[in-house]
C-alpha cells in the first residue's frame, strides 16, 4: 500500500517540470500541469495519512518494548532472590520465563525499528516533496504569467497592425478622392475651354497671348493708359 502511494505520488511529478518552459505557450500543458500538481498534493495527503499511522505503530510497539524490559528486569530480580533462598527449581522456572520474554523483547525490539526507520524516511520524503511541489506551483504561476504577458503582446500588436491597416485604407481613399477632384477640375477646365472657343473668347485669348492683340487688363497696357492720361493732361 505505502509502495503504490509513493509510486503515485513520484509518478504525478515526474515529468512535471520538464513541462513548465513548453507550458508557456501551450495552455493544454498548463492544464494537464495543474492536474498533476493536484494528484501530488492527493498522493501527499495520502502519505502523511500513512505516516502518522506508522508514528503510532511505533509509538505502541516502543511502548511494548519498555513493558518485556521491565517485565524481565522484574523477573530476573526474583530468580536472583529465588537462587539466594536456594530455590534452584523456581529459579529455574523464572529463567524459562525470561527466556519467553526475551524472545518476544527481540522480535518487538525490530518491529519498533523497523517502525522507526520507516517513519523517519517517510518524513524525508514528505519534505521533499512538497518542497518539489512548492517548486513546481511557483514555475507553472511564473508560465501563467509570461503567457498572460505574451497574450497581451500578441493582442497589442494584432491591435497595432488593425490599426496601421485603418490608417492605410484611409490614406488610399483620400488618394482616391483627391484623384476624382482632380479629374473633376481637368473636366471643368476642359469645359471652359470649349465654352470661350464657341463664343469667339477663346481667339481672343490666343491673340493676347502672341500680343498680336494687346491685353487691356495687364499692367503695362494699364501703365501706358495712365501715361496718356497725364499727356493729354
Amino acid at each position: 500500500m505505502t509502495q503504490s502511494i509513493w509510486n503515485k505520488l513520484f509518478t504525478a511529478l515526474r515529468g512535471g517540470a520538464n513541462e513548465v518552459g513548453e507550458a508557456i505557450a501551450d495552455q493544454q500543458a498548463l492544464r494537464i500541469l495543474d492536474q498533476e500538481i493536484r494528484d501530488a498534493d492527493n498522493a501527499l495527503a495520502n502519505a502523511k495519512r500513512e505516516l502518522v499511522t506508522i508514528m503510532a505503530k511505533h509509538k505502541l510497539s516502543t511502548e511494548r518494548v519498555n513493558e518485556f524490559n521491565a517485565k524481565i528486569a522484574d523477573l530476573e530480580s526474583k530468580a536472583v532472590a529465588a537462587l539466594q533462598a536456594n530455590r534452584e527449581d523456581l529459579a529455574l522456572e523464572v529463567a524459562e520465563a525470561i527466556s519467553t520474554l526475551t524472545t518476544g523483547l527481540e522480535a518487538e525490539q525490530k518491529q519498533a525499528s523497523e517502525f522507526g526507520t520507516y517513519a523517519e524516511n517517510m518524513r524525508k520524503d514528505i519534505g521533499k516533496a512538497e518542497a518539489r511541489i512548492r517548486s513546481l506551483r511557483q514555475q507553472v504561476d511564473m508560465a501563467k504569467a509570461r503567457d498572460s504577458v505574451q497574450k497581451a503582446q500578441v493582442s497589442a500588436s494584432i491591435a497595432s497592425g488593425g490599426a496601421n491597416g485603418k490608417l492605410e485604407t484611409a490614406v488610399n481613399t483620400l488618394n482616391r478622392l483627391q484623384a476624382k477632384q482632380d479629374q473633376r477640375a481637368a473636366e471643368m477646365e476642359a469645359q471652359e475651354q470649349l465654352a470661350d472657343a464657341s463664343n469667339g473668347n477663346d481667339l481672343e485669348r490666343r491673340l493676347r497671348e502672341a500680343n498680336i492683340v494687346p491685353d487691356q487688363g495687364s499692367a503695362n497696357a494699364i501703365l501706358e493708359r495712365l501715361k496718356k492720361q497725364k499727356s493729354a493732361e
